[in-house]
């Protein structure tokens, strides 16, 4: 299997079983949650950025460069929306509100595959993905109010990874600066929080404190996985196999979570796999 292919599809279905891991922490404020996240994402960031020559290298070449700098701020405050916003819909029990936007977030990729990278793809494809953009709308938009929460969820996302893909920082060293330029802002957050609120860390159960301690690996796992893959595929490939993600947060929403479902969603939902189903298949007969 392509590398980038097998990097990207890894962090896709991570991210699918999310909201099996964010419920866990459905007792804790949202915020404390994204605090952690971010918090906890520090060391294990040094750790692997440190392990590896190349990515030491790329960490320091990003730093030396005011553009790059101020693209990973961007970069910075598009993906804490998104995990605030994601965190935020679990805690709701609007993760298939989620996934709806999820949805949409591979349309947008292959626009911008298409305006900013100059991606042509093959007729097969082409039909793959008209399939898949009219099963997504279809599907974030025959809910009976607009999925505003999904959209963000979805539009962050989309940005961010093509944001990125433009980008000369490396997949790891570049989530590492982003965590590292919004580090203060956080710390000061978190004084903040902790002198006007109960938090759970260290006040309910050792459960809770280990589930939190790890929402930095939870977090960083999965998304350099993604980044590293979204590297070496086309900006087209990343957005149409990405409906992995938010297809196993649907069953999960669905099944596990018991939240509701219209049969005008269950169209869509059809309509983007058949999409998939088709993309994947050009992909192989591409070989």
């Amino acid at each position: 299997m392509n590398k980038g292919i097998l990097l990207a599809l890894s962090g896709y279905l991570m991210w699918g079983c999310f909201p099996i891991y964010w419920a866990l922490l459905n007792h804790v404020n949202p915020s404390e949650v994204l605090l952690h996240r971010m918090l906890w994402s520090v060391p294990v960031l040094f750790f692997l950025v440190y392990s590896k020559p190349s990515w030491r290298l790329n960490f320091k070449e990003s730093l030396s460069s005011r553009k790059e700098l101020l693209f990973l701020l961007i970069t910075a405050i598009l993906i804490t929306i998104n995990w605030g916003g994601y965190i935020l819909a679990v805690n709701l029990g609007r993760v298939v509100e989620a996934s709806m936007g999820y949805f949409l977030s591979p349309v947008l990729n292959m626009i911008g595959g298409y305006f900013f990278f100059h991606e042509r793809i093959s007729k097969l494809k082409q039909l793959a993905v008209l399939f898949a953009t009219v099963g997504a709308l279809f599907y974030v938009f025959s809910g009976d109010s607009f999925p505003w929460l999904g959209f963000l969820v979805g539009f962050t996302f989309s940005a961010y990874g093509i944001a990125r893909k433009a980008m000369s920082s490396s997949a790891v060293p570049g989530l590492y600066i982003e965590t590292l330029i919004l580090l203060p802002f956080f710390l000061v957050f978190s004084i903040w929080f902790y002198s006007n609120f109960d938090g759970s860390f260290f006040n309910i159960d050792i459960s809770t404190n280990i589930l939190l301690f790890l929402a930095g690996a939870v977090t960083v796992v999965p998304l350099a996985l993604f980044n590293a893959g979204a590297k070496l595929l086309p900006m087209t490939t990343v957005g149409i196999l990405f409906l992995i993600t938010p297809t196993l947060q649907f069953l999960v929403g669905y099944y596990l979570q018991n939240e509701a479902v219209n049969s005008n969603q269950l169209i869509g939902f059809i309509g983007v796999w058949i999409g998939l189903i088709m993309y994947s298949y050009g992909l192989i007969k591409d070989k």
